[in-house]
């Protein structure tokens, strides 16, 4: 007897299908119907049951956001085994006519009636599990744990980054929000039309949160404020294209001066030769700053300081920035999220 089966893959290549089915159709990134079926299919995970968030659902949230490939084939119930090896390589989640969200192995993950297993393996590529365990125990040797079902973040697999231009750009619109925010503190703002003239790239790169700040008469001081943090930002930009040659732990206050001397240097050459550093590096900082960005979540939800080793704000501002650079629920620079 046929299965039908919807299989939602995460990877940006996914594995030929090579096992014996009746392919029904298959969906990319640049067939508008991919998204209102991911958007309905979120939906879905999120009523069902009780519609109580937790790690489960969560899980399968976040994999439904990364989905690039949405393939619909039949299948016969004994030809199953064959399909297993070709969802894993795809790292895909599959939906049955029953109603049940399941791995590659046929395990459910989530059905209609929200009884949940949660020994049941949610798929990851391998090396973002890799990548998660590796930063686990570096924490770990600095006293600093998260729980264990807290996911990895998206992999090599699966990212699609920003391109190193447009990494460029967006720091050099940081930057120049920056150096505002502390004329605005000295009470001697600059003409805006003094950036457009010394960084013309970076004023056309403003996001319009950045504008509106730019062009403010007299911001709050929590809006100077807000804006002057992001230097912290700027640095795993000015980083992740080679202009800052490491991003030191996440206990120290940037240097601002070095920043802004990088970006007016490199602001007068050309950006179109920037590279971004590998990605497997850029990930490494990535999943590690989720991991600290839980770390001090926690601490501020029990109402207490995180330890003197780490810096909050810093760490809020990087996962900002490298979640930009890795296209976090592909939002702008002004609606980028950080949830831990």
């Amino acid at each position: 007897m046929p299965i039908l089966i919807n299989a939602f893959s995460t990877v940006t290549q996914p594995p030929a299908i090579n096992f014996p089915c009746e392919r029904l159709y298959h969906r990319g990134l640049d067939d508008p119907e991919l998204m209102k079926n991911l958007d309905g299919f979120i939906g879905y995970v999120m009523q069902a049951g009780d519609g109580q968030m937790n790690s489960r659902r969560y899980a399968l949230y976040r994999h439904i956001q990364r989905v690039k490939h949405q393939f619909a084939f039949e299948i016969e119930e004994e030809n199953f085994n064959e399909f297993t090896s070709w969802g894993w390589q795809a790292n895909a989640i599959i939906l049955l006519t029953d109603g049940t969200i399941r791995n590659p192995d046929g395990d459910i993950l989530l059905d209609p009636d929200d009884d949940i297993d949660f020994d049941v393996i949610v798929p990851y590529p391998p090396e973002a599990l890799k990548r998660k365990t590796k930063n686990e125990q570096y924490l770990a040797k600095l006293g600093l744990h998260t729980p264990t079902h807290l996911p990895p973040v998206i992999a090599e697999s699966e990212v699609i980054l920003r391109t190193p231009d447009e990494v460029a750009k967006r720091a050099l619109a940081i930057m120049l929000t920056g150096i505002q925010a502390e004329s605005f503190r000295e009470n001697n703002p600059i003409n805006p039309m003094e950036f457009k003239e010394r960084c013309p790239t970076g004023f056309a790169a403003l996001s319009n949160n950045e504008r509106d700040f730019i062009y403010s008469e007299q911001p709050t001081e929590q809006d100077v404020i807000d804006m002057s943090w992001k230097y912290e930002a700027l640095l795993p930009l000015q980083w992740a294209i080679n202009w800052q040659s490491e991003l030191p732990f996440a206990d120290t206050i940037c240097d601002v001066s070095s920043l802004v001397d990088k970006g007016m240097q490199h602001s007068e050459q050309d950006i179109s030769k920037v590279t971004l550093r590998p990605i497997s590096e850029l990930l490494d900082a990535l999943d590690l700053h989720y991991r600290l960005h839980w770390i001090t979540t926690d601490f501020r939800m029990k109402g207490e300081q995180p330890p003197a080793s780490i810096i909050s704000d810093v760490i809020q501002e990087r996962h900002y920035a490298l979640n930009w650079l890795t296209n976090f629920e592909n939002a702008d620079w002004d609606d980028v999220d950080t949830p831990t």
